[in-house]
């Protein structure tokens, strides 16, 4: 039985790797492209069961906000009550042409994030999605569609090509299928997104455990995802007796059906606000990364920060005005790992993120040959955001 499984290890990172240079077409670089589509905030879209009434319904959303999701999928009946609690719709309909006669009115509405308009399709329907995309922009240029395209199927760069989103969305749950082609499909993804000037969303498995949905999510973020949505969805619902919902002081009492992905939102929800309005630039890997983990970049020799540490990742950004930051992470969803960071000199600040706070920290740092360095330790699949202070031509 061991051997069965040793080689059925082994022929899928055959497999993935023989697939990578098809997979990655472009540089692990990302040259500056100016952007078709800038998402609102960075989303974090769910699903609830709503009650009947508006005032409860407000509940219900003022608790999703509280618990680090913006955005709900819902029908047009339920936008109302997005504009009322400041949050994002995506608004889906069964009927495809109400859907569009619905976004003619809406073009200018701050509280509408996207159209749904499928998911899982095959090459096929990649000619006809791009009708219906051209057909959504003429009424409604401001918001984009949604199509969600399955990783696995490897169709994603003809769908860019051929539909011309303004907002790439895909699924891969790499804990339960294909584990050994995440950073593939990461590095991919990221890559048609800044080759096309358009942002990236993923949809993740919300139902694993703690330490690995921190790994999803870090390390997407480390590579410039900007949304993501969840399966299963059913994330929010509220208590009942029978078919009638308990009050407490004259409201529903919510329920959060999935605590893990709820503390992730929590915790990630102070990043969202830097990281929207960053352009991804490059993401490089330590050595060794995971052994089932091709596609990940090393870093150049000549790079001016240098990571070490086992299954560790930077993800760099630039701000507008030329600022650096970058997304440091524990790929290891099972043990806490430490990683020193070595910037070539003269670096004069370098600050952290605090997620409790929302607020910048200063980080101490030393000199140690020349170089500006500072030791990291990380738990199981976290990360930790940073601001770099460069001078001037460095």
């Amino acid at each position: 039985m061991r051997k069965s499984t040793l080689m059925t290890t082994a022929t899928k990172l055959i497999l993935a790797t023989a697939l990578l240079p098809l997979f990655l077409n472009i540089s692990a670089r990302g040259a500056e492209v100016k952007m078709k589509y800038r998402m609102p905030a960075l989303m974090m879209v769910t699903w609830a069961e709503w009650p009947e009434e508006p005032v409860q319904q407000d509940v219900m959303a003022q608790f999703i906000l509280s618990q680090g999701f913006n955005s709900v999928e819902v029908e047009v009946d339920k936008l109302e009550m997005c504009r009322r609690n400041g949050l994002y719709a995506r608004l889906g309909d069964g009927d495809i042409n109400n859907l569009l006669k619905t976004a003619a009115r809406l073009k200018d509405d701050k509280s509408v994030f996207a159209y749904f308009i499928s998911d899982r399709r095959r090459r096929n329907s990649f000619p006809g999605f791009a009708q219906v995309a051209r057909a959504f922009e003429k009424v409604d240029p401001n918001h984009p569609t949604m199509f969600i395209n399955r990783a696995n199927w490897n169709e994603f760069h003809d769908f860019t090509a051929q539909v011309k989103p303004k907002l790439l969305d895909f699924y891969h749950y790499h804990w339960a299928r294909y584990p050994e082609r995440r950073y593939i499909y990461l590095a991919t993804f990221r890559e048609l997104g800044v080759k096309n000037g358009i942002p990236v969303m993923r949809c993740v498995g919300g139902n694993s455990p703690l330490p690995q949905l921190r790994q999803t999510f870090y390390t997407s973020l480390a590579y410039g995802i900007q949304g993501f949505h969840f399966w299963p969805p059913w994330m929010f619902s509220y208590n009942r007796e029978g078919d009638k919902p308990v009050l407490k002081d004259g409201k529903i009492v919510p329920r959060v059906n999935v605590p893990t992905l709820a503390e992730v939102a929590r915790e990630i929800k102070p990043l969202g606000s830097i990281l929207i309005n960053l352009r991804s630039t490059a993401v490089y890997h330590t050595k060794p990364v995971h052994p089932e983990a091709p596609g990940a970049a090393s870093f150049p020799q000549d790079h001016w920060l240098q990571l070490s540490g086992e299954q560790m990742l930077a993800g760099f950004f630039k701000s507008e005005d030329n600022g650096d930051y970058l997304m440091v992470v524990n790929c290891d969803a099972g043990n806490e790992r430490e990683a020193t960071l070595s910037m070539k000199a003269p670096v004069t600040l370098v600050e952290r993120m605090d997620k409790r706070t929302g607020k910048w920290q200063a980080v101490a740092i030393n000199s140690k040959d020349g170089r500006v360095v500072f030791n990291l330790k990380l738990s199981a699949g976290n990360g930790e955001l940073f601001k770099v202070k460069r001078e001037t031509g460095q």
